[in-house]
C-alpha cells in the first residue's frame, strides 16, 4: 500500500470526525431555532460532545485493546453514521444531548485507530513530533472548515441536513480505510486486555463530575449563580462526585487515572498554560457576530477568509516542532505563540469599525491561527513528555479534561463579558439620550428626513425614526462590547507573557515521544 496513500486516508477520515464537535456553533440561533431551547443550551450540547471525549477515554483504550483492530474500527463507523442518521431525524433537545454524548464516546474508536496508524508510520523521533504536529494541525483546522459548512447548510437547507453532510464526508475516508487495513491487523501493543478490567464506576464517577462542572460554568449566570437551588445542587453533587472519584483512584492499584502526574511540576505549570491558553486563544464568535449582524457582511465571505486561519495553525504547528527538536528554549516557543495571539487582539481593535470589510480579516486570522498552533503543540508535548513514560498516559487524558472543561469555561466567560459589557454601555446610552438633546433632535431629524425621501407615510414617520435609533445604537453598542471585550483580553495575554517571562527557572529536555496513543 503506497505510503501517501494511507496519509491520505487517515486525513480525510479524521477531519470529518473533528468537524462534529463544533460543527453547527457556526449557526447557534439556527439550532436553538430548530430543538425550541435557549442557545445556552446548544453551547451545552456542543460541549458535551467534548466531555464524553474526555470522560470515556480511558474506559474506550480498554476496548480498543480488547477487540480486533479492524471490525472493531468499521463497528466505530457504523455506530457514527447510525447516530447521524438518528440526529437526522430527530427534534427532540434531550435525545440531542444523548447522541452527542454517545457519539463522543463512539467517535474514539476511530480517532485512536487514525492515530495509532499515524505514529506507526513514524519511527524516529524527529517524524514523530512533525507526526504528531500534523495531526494536531488536522484536527485544529477543521474548525474553520465546519464554519464554511455551516454557511452554506444554514443558506440553502434545514438545519439537520447538517447531519447528513456529516455523513457523506465520512464515506470516502471510511471506505478507503475499510480497504487499507488488513484482515487481522493487530494494532494494539500490549495484546488483548480482558473487559473485567474495565472501570465502569470511575467513568461513571467522573463523567458525571465533567458534566456537572460543565453545567455550572454555562447555567451559572442563566439562574444567577448560588441563588440558584438548581446551580447549588450541582455544586454540592460535584463536590461529592469528585471526592468518590479522588478516594476511589487512589485505592486502585491500576486506577483510571494516575495521580502521580500531580507530583510532575513540569505537569503542572503544563495545565496550568494549557488552561491560560485556552482561555486567552481567540473567541472568533464575537467578532463574527459583530461583522455579521453590525456591518452586514456575507456568511460565505466570512467563511472563505476563515480559511486562512487553518493555514496559521498549520503553520504555526509545523514551526513548533521544528523549534521543539531543535531544543530552542520552551519559555521561548510560549512566548512566540502568546505573542501571535496578542498581536491578533491588537490588530482585532485597529480594525473595528462600521466601514471594517473581510480582507481586513486576513493577517489576524492568520496570527491567532498561527497562535493557537504553537501554543497547542508545544504545551502538549511539554507536560506529556514531563512524567515517566508509564503514566504519560494518564497524562494525556488528564490535558484533554482540562482543554475540555476550560473550553466551557471560556464560552461561559465570553458570554458573561459580553452581556455585562452591553448592560453597561446601554446604560451610559440611556443617561445620554433625553428629548431636549439637540444631537438627538438633530438624528431623528435625519432618520424622518431619509424615511420621508424614501416615500414613507407620515403617520410612519415617528416610529419609523424611532426604531432606526434603536438600531444605531444596537450597532454602536455591539461595536463597544467587541472593543471591550479585546481590550481586556489583550491586557490578559500581556499578563502572561510577563509572567511566562518571570517564571524560575526550570530544566526540560524531550523526552523519546513513544508510539502509544496519545489522546487529542
Amino acid at each position: 500500500m503506497p505510503y501517501w496513500l494511507i496519509l491520505v486516508g487517515i486525513f480525510i477520515t479524521l477531519i470529518p470526525i473533528a468537524l462534529a464537535l463544533g460543527v453547527y456553533m457556526g449557526g447557534m440561533s439556527s439550532a436553538a431555532s430548530y430543538y425550541g431551547v435557549d442557545t445556552t443550551d446548544i453551547r451545552f450540547s456542543v460541549v458535551i460532545y467534548y466531555l464524553a471525549i474526555a470522560a470515556a477515554f480511558p474506559l474506550e483504550a480498554r476496548f480498543y485493546n480488547f477487540f480486533s483492530s479492524k471490525p472493531y474500527f468499521i463497528a466505530c463507523c457504523l455506530f457514527y453514521v447510525l447516530i447521524n442518521l438518528a440526529l437526522y431525524n430527530t427534534h427532540s433537545f434531550a435525545m440531542l444531548l444523548v447522541l452527542r454524548f454517545v457519539g463522543g464516546m463512539s467517535s474514539l474508536g476511530i480517532i485512536g485507530t487514525m492515530f495509532t496508524l499515524v505514529f506507526r508510520q513514524f519511527h524516529e523521533q524527529r517524524s514523530r513530533v512533525l507526526g504528531y504536529a500534523t495531526m494536531y494541525a488536522a484536527l485544529f483546522s477543521s474548525a474553520p472548515l465546519a464554519q464554511l459548512i455551516d454557511a452554506w447548510v444554514f443558506s440553502n437547507y434545514n438545519f439537520n441536513v447538517l447531519f447528513l453532510v456529516e455523513i457523506f464526508s465520512a464515506i470516502p475516508g471510511i471506505i478507503l480505510m475499510f480497504c487499507i487495513l488488513k484482515d487481522g491487523v493487530d494494532l494494539t501493543r500490549n495484546g488483548k486486555i480482558p473487559l473485567k478490567l474495565v472501570r465502569w464506576e470511575s467513568f461513571v464517577l467522573y463523567s458525571s463530575a465533567l458534566l456537572l462542572a460543565a453545567c455550572i460554568m454555562l447555567y451559572g449566570q442563566y439562574y444567577h449563580w448560588f441563588r440558584s437551588a438548581r446551580i447549588v445542587s450541582c455544586t454540592i453533587a460535584l463536590g461529592v462526585l469528585l471526592c468518590l472519584f479522588l478516594v476511589r483512584q487512589i485505592k486502585l492499584e491500576k486506577p483510571y487515572i494516575d495521580l502521580r502526574v500531580y507530583k510532575s511540576r513540569n505537569f503542572r505549570i503544563g495545565m496550568l498554560l494549557l488552561v491560560l491558553f485556552y482561555l486567552s486563544k481567540g473567541d472568533t464568535g464575537l467578532l463574527y457576530g459583530f461583522y455579521a449582524n453590525s456591518v452586514k457582511l456575507d456568511p460565505y465571505w466570512l467563511g472563505y477568509v476563515n480559511l486562512i486561519n487553518a493555514v496559521g495553525i498549520i503553520s504555526g504547528s509545523l514551526l513548533a516542532a521544528r523549534f521543539v527538536l531543535a531544543g530552542r528554549k520552551i519559555r521561548l516557543i510560549w512566548m512566540t505563540g502568546f505573542g501571535a495571539l496578542l498581536a491578533f487582539h491588537i490588530y482585532i481593535l485597529l480594525i473595528l469599525g462600521s466601514q471594517a470589510g473581510t480582507a481586513d480579516l486576513i493577517i489576524p486570522l492568520f496570527l491567532q491561527g498561527f497562535g493557537n498552533g504553537v501554543l497547542i503543540l508545544s504545551i502538549v508535548i511539554f507536560y506529556v513528555t514531563a512524567v515517566p513514560p508509564e503514566i504519560s498516559f494518564s497524562a494525556s487524558v488528564s490535558g484533554v479534561a482540562y482543554r475540555a472543561l476550560t473550553f466551557t469555561g471560556s464560552m461561559a466567560l465570553t458570554s458573561y463579558m459580553s452581556l455585562y459589557f452591553q448592560k453597561i454601555h446601554y446604560q451610559h446610552f440611556a443617561l445620554g439620550i433625553r428629548a431636549d438633546s439637540p444631537l438627538l433632535t438633530e438624528r431623528i431629524g435625519q432618520y424622518r428626513q431619509s424615511l420621508q425621501d424614501g416615500g414613507a407615510a407620515a403617520a410612519q414617520l415617528s416610529a419609523g425614526s424611532s426604531q432606526m435609533l434603536g438600531k444605531a445604537v444596537a450597532v454602536q453598542d455591539n461595536l463597544l462590547v467587541v472593543r471591550d471585550y479585546y481590550s481586556y483580553m489583550s491586557a490578559f495575554i500581556l499578563l502572561v507573557i510577563l509572567g511566562i517571562a518571570v517564571i524560575p527557572h526550570f530544566q526540560y529536555q524531550l523526552r523519546k515521544i513513544g508510539s502509544r496513543l496519545i489522546p487529542v
